[in-house]
């Protein structure tokens, strides 16, 4: 599997207060790779790094060959490389479907894939038909959440990252949204995900990174990350 995106070195800050400190890690084409840790560790300003919210102080991101550090966020997005951010951020005041096709921006001149996307959507997730002229705000945590991943899979990204789209639902929906993840990047889409639970991401993932205070600590394939003694003690539950 050829490398899609490769984070070399890098450190970013918000102002004066640096929170990356020099990570590396990738993630090859087809895969689902984690990004585990506590709160704090630096895993959604990785995400932000990536998707140009926030510019790298040092360092180099490549996707698919090509330094994309200096690109705008809507520059990253063409390339196909989509965050859907923690918190969901749907548009709560536009129905389901207009929520769609807002997400749909960036190919709204190919109209069969705007059409596709919807299709894909709805066949994902058949409750966001059945509630498709429902303004958004009005969904549940799991329907909204759902809706967030499908607004995302519209602009038919290469690499979708989520941040933590488990947070607040229901064991249930969890296990829903993941078998969802998992049906996502078996159809061809390759994944970087962001976890707090990280029983049900290291079933899911083939490889995962460990942050800790904006560092990496560990790398390792998903089976040995899930029998690491600190992963377990600190992640797992001992």
């Amino acid at each position: 599997m050829s490398v899609l995106l490769r984070v070399d070195d890098v450190h970013a800050a918000y102002g004066k207060s640096e929170v990356l400190k020099g990570i590396s890690l990738e993630v090859r084409e087809g895969e689902i790779v984690a990004l585990l840790g506590s709160n704090g560790a630096g895993k959604s300003t990785t995400l932000k790094v990536i998707s140009g919210l926030l510019h790298p102080k040092s360092g180099r991101i490549q996707f698919a060959g090509e330094d994309i550090s200096a690109l705008q966020p809507h520059e990253i997005v063409a390339k196909g490389v989509i965050h859907v951010p923690e918190g969901r951020r749907i548009f709560g005041g536009l129905t389901v479907l207009e929520n769609l096709e807002l997400g749909g921006f960036t190919v709204r001149k190919e109209k069969q894939f705007v059409k596709q996307g919807i299709e894909r959507a709805f066949s994902l997730f058949p409750r966001l038909k059945e509630r498709s002229n429902q303004l958004a705000g009005t969904l549940s945590g799991g329907e909204q959440q759902m809706l967030a991943i499908c607004r995302g899979l519209m602009a038919r990204p290469k690499l979708l990252m989520l941040d933590e789209p488990s947070m607040g639902l229901a064991p249930i929906i969890v296990q829903e949204i993941m078998e969802i993840i998992k049906q996502i990047n078996k159809q061809g889409t390759t994944v970087l995900l962001i976890e707090q639970n990280a029983k049900a991401a290291l079933r899911l993932v083939t490889r995962g990174y460990v942050m800790e205070t904006g560092t990496i600590i560990l790398a390792d394939s998903a089976e040995a990350l899930s029998r690491d003694e600190r992963v377990v003690k600190a992640y797992l539950g001992a």
